[in-house]
């Protein structure tokens, strides 16, 4: 299983007090280092976002997978082309520091196929955020897209209670059918060292995508560790 360790949570200490501590390019080689499989940023204009300097310097430098999350606007598709990310994931815009709802595909499905093209004509793959619903999965793969991000927000709300049944078996069906359409499937948002083991059971999913969490237990434990820590947890199935 493919460990990607989003660095925006980084990036919002960093802007806290501006200035370049922690260095964003020396978090990202570090958690290379630690065995991130892919290193994500997500450009917008909420406050811990990452900038366009961040985004060129990172694809220059990175030796992993370098993947880029972005509202689906001209402004960050020309900075998408502009550094050329190996994946391009589109997320809904929203006002909080991360989204917690998937990107209706259904709904925007010729726009997103016609914003994904020049993108991919420059060697990006695709990727959208969506909640896990069969009709989102079904338009992703209409959409033209290589990846589908699975929304797990409900799943790790639900599973703080212990009654999340619907909310697995969503991710579980959604990722049976993007598997049988030749998507590869993410797991995103709200993943911690906790639920990540129920997870792990879904048959299909290639790669994780984590980030505060991760971030929270390096204040504690470093983040070498704790990057190896998640990795231990994933690296069982």
């Amino acid at each position: 299983m493919l460990l990607n360790v989003n660095i925006n949570y980084l990036a919002n200490l960093r802007n806290s007090i501006g200035g370049n501590e922690p260095d964003l390019l020396k978090c990202a080689r570090y958690c290379e280092r630690s065995g991130a499989d892919g290193i994500i940023t997500y450009v917008s204009d909420l406050v811990n976002s990452v900038n366009t300097y961040d985004i060129k310097n990172l694809k220059a430098h990175l030796r992993t997978r370098f993947i880029l999350k972005i509202p689906m606007s001209k402004e960050y598709q020309k900075h998408a082309i502009d550094c050329v990310p190996d994946i391009v994931c589109i997320v809904p815009e929203t006002n909080e520091q991360s989204p917690s709802k998937g990107f209706n595909v259904l709904k925007y499905q010729t726009e997103i196929n016609d914003f994904m093209v020049p993108l991919m004509y420059e060697g990006s793959l695709a990727c959208v955020l969506i909640d896990p619903q069969i009709e989102q999965v079904h338009s992703a793969y209409k959409a033209g897209m290589h990846y589908v991000e699975l929304n797990t927000a409900k799943f790790a709300e639900a599973f703080k209670t212990g009654n999340y049944d619907k909310e697995f078996n969503d991710l579980k069906e959604s990722a049976v059918l993007a598997n049988t359409l030749g998507l590869k499937v993410i797991l995103g948002n709200g993943i911690n060292y906790v639920n990540v083991s129920k997870l792990m059971e879904i048959h299909g999913v290639s790669e994780l995508n984590i980030g505060h969490s991760i971030t929270s237990k390096a204040i504690f434990a470093g983040l070498d560790k704790a990057i190896k820590d998640m990795k231990e947890l994933t690296d069982e199935k």
